[in-house]
């Protein structure tokens, strides 16, 4: 009878060749390796990571983590460090490999990518954290070369598309004569796949401009009961042919949220749109609205052919088709999920999906309410007399300049961002400012020199402008800025120095 013999769990060579051989595979790792005891100070670092973080490996041995995070950006920085206190706090929450991932880090020109984790030994002892810090920059440059791509060739396409369609809208409308059955026929393919064509590019266009950051959304209190009415209004014509109950289902005094109508009502016109392409005739859609404490949630459900959960785990990728011969017989380009998830994030909310194969699906988001209302006294309507400010944010780190958006567009502004100094003083004379945020370390000029084309043009000298600095800046105020605050800084300190130069009042919910 044969013996087993049991497998140790690790094989090594003697004690005295593991050593060479560890510092040998640290020093080959294209990643750079960063581990720091229970103390937090760094045990361990690899070639990599001080060619990344610029650093001499002797002069950080020992010293603080922390220290080696202050090249990052503000928002980057503290993401980390609060991931390093959460290790530290629970380290027994992940699995092997499991961590906490930060993914937008830009240090100079790289963009790097960082993963924490715990270090556990073999008896399940926790020992400190390990930090992996990966260059995407490549990755990154070529995302964003394809995003420009794909923005510059839907831009080309719009213009032959609009003489398309608007050429045969007119032989379909019989402007240059009657037409025989078989013209109107093919003039109404042409008709047909050329909206196709300008949804496609529509679609395109969203998503480049989503990603790219520049999809400026117009803030302001929005009743979502009359989104959901203005979407029942449009689709109960398609309803109605195929045959398809239509039903609302809204819960009084919900409220008002923060967000821009017209991509709200894109939101659930998109739902709405697949639940009437993907429902059977004689199938029920229901659009449903209710509030909780703080939040409204909007529901779209179905009776249609439901989605399996392999697929409900990829539905809103980019371009993600469900592999069922029911939905690809319905018209789409596997863009429209992917664009409304990004809309509901970008208004501070979250969205997911419930399906059954054969018994329907439902969509649903949920969004920050403005206020808290009693169920007696709804908020008032806004005062249309009011227009939204413009702000001018010139920021070099883009983390901070999308953060300052974000935070800014919850106060019912309008936000604009560059990082570039002339362009700046460009826009100012292109559109009214309200108020300029400006960085003083910019990449072709120095914000002091933007400052001064500022003050000196008659035109410009009159908007108010908010210095943001690493220093003191010494000549700031004689120049006419009108405050100023040194980072690092939290952004809700720069919201108040905006809202006491622009006497905004602040917003009573945000997310």
């Amino acid at each position: 009878m044969e013996t087993l013999v049991p497998i140790p769990q690790f094989v090594t060579r003697p004690t005295d060749s593991v050593a060479s051989i560890e510092r040998a595979v640290l020093a080959s790792i294209a990643d750079g390796v960063i581990v720091n005891d229970l103390a937090g100070n760094v045990i361990l670092i690899n070639q990599t990571a001080c060619r990344l973080l610029r650093v001499d490996p002797q002069a950080v041995i020992e010293k603080p983590v922390r220290a080696l995070f202050e090249s990052f950006s503000t928002r980057a920085r503290l993401t980390l460090i609060d991931a390093l206190a959460r290790l530290d706090h629970d380290p027994y929450s992940f699995g092997p490999g499991e961590g906490i991932t930060e993914t937008v880090i830009e240090l100079g020109t790289l963009v790097i990518q960082a993963h924490l984790s715990p270090v556990l030994t073999e008896i399940g002892e926790f020992s400190g954290i390990v930090t992996i810090l990966r260059d995407i920059t490549r990755e990154v440059e070529a995302e964003r070369a394809k995003s420009e791509f794909v923005s510059n060739v839907s831009h080309e396409l719009r213009t032959p598309l609009t003489s398309i369609v608007g050429y045969t809208n007119l032989l379909l409308g019989h402007a240059v004569g009657p037409l025989s059955e078989p013209q109107e026929n093919f003039l109404g393919v042409i008709q047909t796949n050329a909206n196709r064509l300008v949804t496609l590019i529509n679609d395109l266009l969203d998503i480049s401009r989503i990603e790219g950051g520049r999809l400026e959304l117009d803030i302001r209190p929005v009743a979502l009961e009359d989104v959901i009415h203005e979407v029942t209004d449009m689709i109960r014509p398609q309803c109605e042919q195929k045959k398809l109950r239509l039903n609302i289902e809204i819960e009084p005094n919900v409220g008002f949220v923060l967000g821009d109508r017209n991509r709200l009502v894109q939101i659930v016109a998109n739902l709405a749109s697949n639940a009437y392409r993907y429902t059977l005739s004689g199938g029920s859609i229901t659009l449903s609205l209710v509030r909780s404490d703080t939040t409204a949630r909007i529901a779209v459900s179905d009776t249609g052919i439901g989605i399996s959960l392999e697929d409900q785990a990829r539905i809103f990728q980019r371009f993600y088709r469900v592999s069922n011969a029911s939905m690809f017989e319905a018209a789409g380009t596997g863009l429209g999920l992917s664009i409304t998830k990004m809309l509901v994030e970008m208004h501070g909310g979250r969205m997911w999906v419930d399906s059954v194969v054969d018994q329907g699906s439902t969509f649903t988001f949920v969004l920050p309410l403005q206020t808290e209302n009693s169920g007696d006294n709804p908020t008032p309507p806004p005062a249309p007399a009011a227009p939204a400010k413009t702000i001018l944010v010139i920021e070099d780190d883009a983390d901070l300049a999308r953060q300052i958006g974000r935070q800014l567009r919850l106060e019912g502004v309008t936000v604009l961002t560059t990082s570039w100094g002339e362009e700046a003083l460009q826009w100012v004379h292109h559109r009214p400012i309200d108020l300029i945020t400006l960085d003083m370390t910019l990449p072709d000029i120095p914000g002091m020199e933007v400052l001064r084309r500022l003050k000196a043009d008659q035109t410009t000298a009159n908007i108010p402008v908010v210095i943001v600095s690493v220093i003191r800046e010494q000549s700031g105020g004689s120049w006419g800025a009108s405050d100023q605050v040194t980072r690092p800084f939290a952004v809700e300190k720069l919201i108040a120095s905006i809202r006491q130069t622009l006497k905004l009042s602040p917003t009573a919910a945000r997310a």
